[in-house]
């Protein structure tokens, strides 16, 4: 689910924005976003599909064990999504949210500076099929250009460039043959 939103998305869902609809996927608004329209905070609406191969992976589930474990029923109306553990009446800071992903995710997956869930979530989707457009939407980018610059780790890996930069020579030499310059 935190794939492609910000930790700061994730700390502005508020609970009661969160449904499950009849077609099984989760909804929710994220309130004030990065973004504006006409300097003015917007409410940002997300549907999240369930994960069908594996239970456990499933965004769904994960909610719904959420919203009744019975710990958490007594949260106040207007809480966030994301609240302490130790109390349900304080909301997680978006740092807690950025913390525990780069422990929990990043860090599994390199010890690169400067590396998001976000990053490592769009660059992999691109890898898997899924298009420059379709990504740039979901991470709600600007443009492509944002995610290509900032965002999309692949792109040597898509380039030969062995093949294209020997392509055009007629002659190649082993590096042990003796060679003469004229």
């Amino acid at each position: 689910m935190a794939a492609f939103l910000r930790p700061s998305y994730l700390a502005r869902i508020p609970f009661a924005s969160c449904s499950i609809l009849d077609n099984g996927r989760l909804h929710f608004q994220v309130v004030a976003p990065k973004e504006t329209r006409g300097k003015r905070r917007i409410i940002k609406p997300f549907t999240v599909h369930p994960h069908i191969e594996d239970v456990e992976l499933c965004p769904i589930q994960c909610f719904k064990i959420l919203r009744d474990h019975p710990d958490l029923l007594p949260r106040r109306a207007n809480s966030p999504l994301f609240i302490k553990s130790n109390n349900v009446n304080q909301p997680l800071s978006a740092a807690t949210i950025s913390s525990w992903l780069h422990r929990n995710f990043i860090s599994l997956c390199t010890n690169e500076p400067g590396i998001s869930i976000r990053l490592l979530a769009s660059s992999r989707a691109l890898e898997l099929g899924i298009s420059q457009d379709s990504i740039t939407t979901l991470g709600n980018w600007a443009s492509p250009t944002t995610f290509v610059r900032h965002y999309q780790r692949n792109q040597m890996s898509q380039v030969d460039f062995t093949s294209t930069v020997l392509s055009n020579q007629e002659e190649y030499f082993d590096a042990s043959d003796s060679l003469t310059l004229d």
